[in-house]
């Protein structure tokens, strides 16, 4: 029992801890004394002896030469007698021995064997003459016994003591430390059996990162007891990183002071060759003064969680597959439900479906609607005489042509055998002849395109009719272009015969004689037809938000809309494609459309719905109407289901203008629906999809505008938008941003006008300046013109900057002439859609006079475009602004038409190059030609020619050498505000200098680079490119 517990003891960590400690403390003792490290008291003892018996020997040295030896042993009595330390002395003389002696010499000293003294016996030698005589012989007691055990001041025993005290001393500290370390001690019993209980891993960390604490539920996972966690290393175990995550335990930056962001998610692989899959938090432990002590750490075990995501993703894709692989099966089968086969347009079933819908929507909106009915000649004898895979090509070939000429919105179908049908919505007689024409044309002319013998051609008849008010239904449109059609074939085929009704219904005069085709529709108004288009029914859509579409595919009518938006779609892919422009698919889901069919019913949902649909429409008409005509487009307009509309966008060449038709049409939404004495006020939420970047088809377009739409519905307020691609979503979300608060930007006085002069190259004198817009937004910084300006232009906004620019502009010329700058000419920018106000050249005429400076002072710059697409109303305003003495240039010339000759109508003086030829001018001789033939026919017309973005002093002499008459660019100074000007002005002598220089010297070092340059372009492409420039 006793031996038990001994061992027990023994085996103790306490005591083991103890006696290793203890044993390291007499070793460094021991060491210490071994080198030399502790004083040695012996030492000092013996060098105290040998300094009394030198300092007697000379002290008695004189009493024994006079031989006075009774005095001597005084002096030997007194210094034994109080030295404790001393047992006896005597004075031993070579010849006469001891003559003087006190304390039992004889008895206490001991002849030495050497003459060397020892630390109990010493003897100092006296001299006489050099000649030794005697010795002083002093007897010592033994040194004090230090390096004995027995001495109590030994340093051995001090090692004992301090072996025997330090071990119990080491007992104690260690025995309270483990205590504090004691989880028992740490947290209660209790607690820790109610940790031991959670389903998570629980870890208590010390700042050394050491666990101090481990419930059962992580030993589990490690397949260890709580306790044998206790004092390891957290970051020992295998844990396991995700790719792209940060190598860092969480709880070590919670440690650092730094708070966890976000849940982490880590893995630990442990020696059961289990992975587990942990989510963890970390939370700081402090001490009541606040100080951090530990991190508490829970392990949420989601393997099985992980593992059922895993389970589900890999079923989602299969899911995914699956409905990916129906959806093209379903797309097969509408296709060969809707289809031509051979022609790949739509099969008669389709077709007239389609025809229906259109009918019925332009019967209810009042507008145009024609058809063609189109039918080869001579079929018969093609297949006869080249075989039916011959006859196919045509059919095919006929196809091709029909959708070319077609628009997105119409309607093309194979109607049966070698007959066709084109639906035009939107489309009156006239019109619908002309295209019938053109048709025509085309198939007469593509002979080239199918290999056919020589004496064959292909040609076709065509039967036109337009909807009147009269028309009863479409089959009646349809039966009218069949007898047109009849009639055409009757009498002589490759011609176009048009039905006409007269008002009493009757059929008038067929019209038998081909037509010129024409390129545009153009009515007596002037103005380019845009057409656009309304479907009343429900358009499906693979929408999963929509519970009833499971019920809306069974209908036909739905399934007819449907066919006609997806052809609408294809069709304007299709011309996306040819002519490089864009489509746009957007997804209205409007809120108020969600409850009103379950409360009020489905006729007042169609009702709101028709007046949702006919409030977009009027929107995009005021749109196009006010656009500039590169931002032109055409729209189509359906509501889909019991809750969407859906708006087709197509045509357009900049993707730019989507946002901004955004924010247009939803003004629509700020005006409550009144229906059957209920107002409903409409909250919407759009989602779009832009060809070419979301998608290549209608599916695609439409089921990404979809998801896009679901995702605007989960932001905040009335009405949101949110396009599929993300960087374009941001991009147009800044473009939003600008265009909302640009019409704030001149309250806030957020506005720059900053000059960049102009230099007289003759003179070298500035004689202006170009003001140049900027815009510096509090928190975007500075805008550049490029970013803000088309936005104003589209807005509508563009008058009051303009405004705002050639005020600001007048103010600044007036506060120069009062200084003493003399008349600075000063240039402004006028945008092309400032000329679609014939009160521009008034209005400016008026704030030149309100700001009292001479008109001469300000002068005006337009683009090319500005003159061109509004020729009639820019002709006046230029003519208004000459005459009243204001200078006027062109700008940027070169980039736009480059003809001088419709410029001789114009007042202007002055033509601008454009920047980009004069930057690389030096070295390439094509545009050292360009800007060679510019100057010359500039001067020839009696206007000056400025160049702009000079640059190098290389560009400088070229134009020099040109006989350019002014120049602007960074060479001389980049734009800056109306302070620094004066800056500029005060050091014109140094401008003056750089140019006129030049003309001071004998030679022109750049003159001969010049016509080198020229020389090496080739004669004939100069003149054909200074013609190209004259027409």
């Amino acid at each position: 029992m006793v031996e038990n517990a001994m061992t027990n003891v023994l085996k103790s960590p306490l005591i083991r801890i103890s006696f290793g400690l203890v044993m390291m403390t007499v070793t460094l003792l021991l060491i210490s004394d071994a080198i030399g490290l502790i004083p040695d008291t012996r030492r000092a003892e013996l060098n105290a002896r040998r300094v009394i018996a030198e300092s007697l020997a000379v002290q008695l040295s004189a009493e024994i030469a006079e031989r006075n030896y009774n005095h001597v042993e005084q002096v030997l009595h007194a210094i034994v007698v109080r030295n404790g330390e001393i047992n006896s002395a005597a004075i031993r003389l070579v010849e006469d021995g001891v003559v003087a002696e006190y304390g039992d010499h004889e008895r206490h000293w001991q002849k030495l064997l050497q003459t060397n003294s020892t630390p109990e016996q010493m003897q100092i030698p006296i001299f006489n003459n050099d000649i030794r005589w005697g010795t002083v012989e002093l007897s010592f007691k033994p040194l004090s016994s230090a390096g004995r055990l027995s001495d109590p001041s030994s340093f051995y025993s001090a090692v004992i003591f301090v072996g025997i005290f330090g071990f119990i001393f080491y007992i104690l500290f260690l025995r309270r430390s483990l205590n504090e370390l004691n989880p028992d001690s740490i947290i209660p019993d209790r607690v820790r059996k109610a940790l031991d209980t959670l389903s998570e891993g629980l870890l208590i960390i010390d700042t050394e990162n050491q666990i101090i604490f481990s419930n059962y539920r992580f030993a589990e996972y490690i397949g260890q007891q709580p306790e044998d966690l206790v004092g390891r290393d957290s970051e020992q175990f295998d844990w396991r990183f995700s790719d792209g995550q940060l190598k860092e335990l969480p709880w070590v930056q919670v440690l650092k002071g730094k708070e966890m962001s976000e849940i982490f998610q880590i893995g630990l692989a442990t020696a059961l060759d289990k992975t587990y899959r942990f989510k963890v938090n970390a939370s700081t432990i402090t001490d009541p003064e606040g100080r951090v002590r530990g991190v508490l750490v829970t392990f949420d075990n989601i393997s099985e969680i992980e593992k059922k995501n895993e389970e589900l993703r890999r079923t989602f894709y299969k899911l995914e597959k699956s409905q990916r692989e129906i959806t093209r099966q379903n797309r097969e089968l509408q296709i060969l439900a809707t289809r031509d086969s051979l022609s790949g347009l739509l099969n008669r079933r389709s077709l007239s479906m389609g025809f229906q819908t259109l009918f019925s929507e332009a019967q209810d909106e009042k507008e145009n609607l024609s058809c063609i009915m189109v039918d080869i000649d001579f079929f018969k004898s093609i297949n006869d005489s080249f075989g039916h895979a011959m006859g196919d090509m045509v059919i095919k070939l006929i196809a091709q042509l029909l959708t070319e000429h077609s628009r997105p919105n119409d309607l093309v179908g194979r109607y049966g055998g070698e007959e066709f049908l084109l639906v035009l919505p939107g489309v009156a007689m006239g019109s619908a002849r002309g295209i019938a024409e053109r048709i025509r044309k085309a198939i007469h002319d593509c002979v080239d395109k199918i290999q056919l013998d020589a004496a064959v051609r292909i040609t076709a008849s065509l039967g036109v009719s337009s909807m009147t008010s009269v028309s009863g239904s479409h089959e009646e449109l349809l039966d009218q272009a069949d007898k047109a059609l009849y009639q055409a074939k009757e009498t002589g085929r490759n011609k176009v015969v048009c039905w006409n009704v007269l008002n009493n219904g009757q059929p008038d005069t067929l019209v038998k004689d081909g037509l010129q085709a024409i390129d545009r529709i153009i009515p007596d108004g002037g103005k380019e037809v845009r057409s656009d288009y309304i479907l009343p029914d429900a358009l499906l859509l693979n929408d999963p938000g929509s519970p009833d579409d499971a019920s809306l595919i069974a209908e036909s009518d739905n399934f007819a809309n449907n066919t006609i938006q997806n052809e609408r779609i294809d069709q304007a892919i299709i011309c996306a494609k040819r002519y490089g422009t864009h489509v746009a698919a957007l997804v209205i889901d409007i809120d108020a459309l969600h409850y009103v069919s379950d409360t009020l019913g489905h006729s007042v949902n169609q009702k709101i719905g028709k007046q949702v649909v006919s409030r977009l429409k009027a929107a995009l008409r005021q749109i196009i109407e006010t656009a500039m005509s590169k931002d032109h487009f055409e729209f189509s307009v359906s509501q889909l289901g019991f809750n969407k509309i859906n708006v087709l966008l197509m045509g357009f060449e900049r993707s730019e203008i989507v946002p901004s038709v955004l924010q247009q049409i939803n003004a629509i939404y700020n005006t409550a629906v009144e229906v059957e004495g209920h107002e409903f006020y409409l909250n919407s939420h759009t989602g779009v999809s832009l060809y070419p970047v979301d998608g290549g088809d209608s599916d695609s377009l439409i089921r990404n505008a979809c998801s896009a739409m679901r995702e605007a519905k989960l932001s905040q307020g009335r009405t949101s938008f949110r396009f599929y691609d993300d960087e374009i979503n941001k991009r147009y979300r800044r473009r939003i941003r600008l265009e909302a608060e640009l019409h704030r930007a001149v309250e806030r006085n957020e506005l720059v006008l900053c000059y960049q002069p102009k230099i007289d190259l003759k003179k070298g004198k500035i004689i202006g300046m170009e003001a140049l817009i900027r815009w510096q937004h509090p928190q975007l910084g500075m805008i550049p013109p490029d970013d803000f300006i088309p936005l104003a232009e589209q807005t509508g906004f563009i008058e009051e900057i303009s405004r705002w620019v050639v005020y600001t502009a007048c103010q600044q010329i007036s506060y120069w002439q009062s200084a003493g700058y003399g008349t600075l000419n000063v240039a402004v920018n006028l945008s092309p859609i400032e000329f679609q106000n014939p009160l521009l050249g008034s209005k400016i005429i008026e704030m030149v006079q309100d700001a009292g400076i001479a008109r001469c002072a300000l002068e005006f710059e337009i683009t090319e475009t500005a003159v061109v697409k509004s020729i009639d109303s820019a002709t006046v305003i230029l003519h208004q602004l000459s005459e009243a003495g204001f200078g006027l240039s062109v700008d940027d010339f070169g980039t736009g038409y480059s003809s001088l000759s419709y410029l001789k109508g114009f007042p202007l003086s002055k033509v601008k190059i454009d920047r980009s030829f004069i930057t690389g001018f030096v070295e390439s001789s094509s545009d050292a030609a360009i800007v060679s033939a510019i100057i010359a026919m500039s001067h020839s017309l009696g206007l000056k020619v400025v160049a702009e973005g000079v640059e190098t002093l290389e560009q400088l002499r070229f134009l020099q050498d040109l006989q350019c008459d002014e120049m602007q660019g960074y060479l001389i100074s980049k734009p800056v505000s109306a302070g620094e000007v004066t800056a500029l002005l005060s050091r014109e002598t140094d401008i003056r200098n750089l140019i006129t220089d030049y003309h001071n010297q004998p030679s022109a070092s750049l003159g001969g680079a010049v016509i080198t340059v020229l020389n090496d372009f080739p004669s004939d492409t100069h003149d054909a490119l200074e013609s190209e420039v004259l027409e």
